[in-house]
């Protein structure tokens, strides 16, 4: 039996933030129009607006210092502050764990890049004429988790990470140990996507060879008990696992590992689950499942991809999920992605209805 098993985890609320709005069923409208990126017409990428924090929770000081990705997420947090607040939990009991990616000027260094290459003799000159002063550099994992600490009363364990893809699900997992160990009896988790800036290319390769990416947030609030009417559907975290792979040829069978180890604790088949949330243009995963085209679906085809923020914006689309009354509801929904780097991860959801069979 898993920690999990022993003390159930819930999710009782979700915040989301991307180009298709910031309501959980706007992940299930039509997909928006990508726009060029500013800085290469000839790709496509989502962007966001840079959002308005609320000056009840958060200084307006905050809204000037902190960058693009750190609004983001911030703004996701505080909209779960309400929900939180109606648990009526001592601050010590809720824990707080964040994805958030690498941290990047506000406006990035592309200019200095370019002035160097138009002078090469002038490399120091270009370099501190076009870069920003380091201060400029307040996304941090200590600040923005102190931001949202203070705001929301999370004075319980932390934990940030900025490990790309698979960083929502190592916040996750943290989250949901958190709560399962009797350590706390709520946990915020929160995540932002890397901001679309030419280093992002640079460092993930050709915009060609890869989905439309996105800029966006995502948050959840996870409970040990399931919170009476907060939401039409209410889920249990029923499984997690994860998985790494160095060399390509052996991708196929640690992810399939990861996809017997998530399904283990409920003893279930592939064919068991009733949502399956995999990027589309995944096709080592579609054909590890095995399932039928129509069962697959993903959130990336709205929002595109938004890195360390994507498996939490693939939990937020099932938990939105129109459905057509209980008898159409996902009884399990499996969410499962991998990293260009090699990282695997699995998360499965099942409604509370289900608790009495298991």
């Amino acid at each position: 039996m898993t920690a999990y098993q022993a003390r159930p985890v819930y999710i009782a609320d979700a915040a989301v933030l991307n180009a298709a709005g910031e309501q959980l069923l706007d992940l299930h409208g039509h997909a928006p129009e990508a726009k060029p990126l500013p800085f290469d017409q000839r790709h496509q990428a989502h962007p966001v607006k840079v959002p308005r924090l609320p000056g009840d929770l958060f200084d307006r000081k905050i809204q000037r210092s902190v960058e693009a990705q750190g609004l983001r997420l911030l703004h996701c947090a505080a909209r779960l502050a309400p929900a939180l607040r109606a648990l009526e939990l001592p601050s010590e009991r809720v824990a707080l764990t964040a994805a958030i990616p690498e941290v990047d000027a506000p406006s990035p260094c592309w200019d200095a890049v370019e002035a160097i290459q138009r002078e090469p003799d002038r490399l120091l000159p270009q370099l501190f004429a076009n870069t920003p002063p380091l201060h400029a550099l307040t996304l941090l994992n200590s600040t923005v988790m102190a931001y949202v600490a203070e705001a929301l009363q999370c004075n319980g364990p932390m934990g940030a990470y900025c490990s790309q893809a698979n960083a929502g699900v190592d916040a996750l997992i943290e989250a949901v140990m958190q709560i399962a160990e009797n350590k706390a009896d709520a946990a915020l988790v929160v995540s932002s996507s890397p901001n679309l800036t030419p280093a992002l290319y640079l460092r993930d390769g050709d915009p060609a060879s890869g989905p439309v990416r996105g800029e966006g947030a995502a948050a959840l609030l996870l409970t040990a008990a399931p919170a009476p009417g907060a939401r039409q559907m209410t889920v249990r975290v029923a499984g997690l696992a994860r998985g790494y792979v160095a060399d390509e040829t052996r991708a196929e069978a640690v992810a399939a590992q990861v996809l017997a180890k998530v399904l283990k604790a409920e003893r279930l088949a592939p064919s068991d689950v009733d949502m399956l949330l995999i990027a589309e243009h995944d096709e080592l995963l579609a054909g590890l499942l095995g399932q039928p085209e129509k069962r697959r679906q993903s959130s990336q085809g709205i929002t595109g991809d938004l890195g360390a923020s994507s498996m939490l914006t693939d939990i937020a689309y099932a938990l939105g999920s129109p459905g057509g009354g209980e008898a159409c509801r996902p009884r399990y929904v499996l969410a499962m992605n991998r990293s260009k780097g090699g990282h695997f991860a699995a998360v499965l959801l099942a409604t509370a209805e289900m608790r009495a069979e298991v």
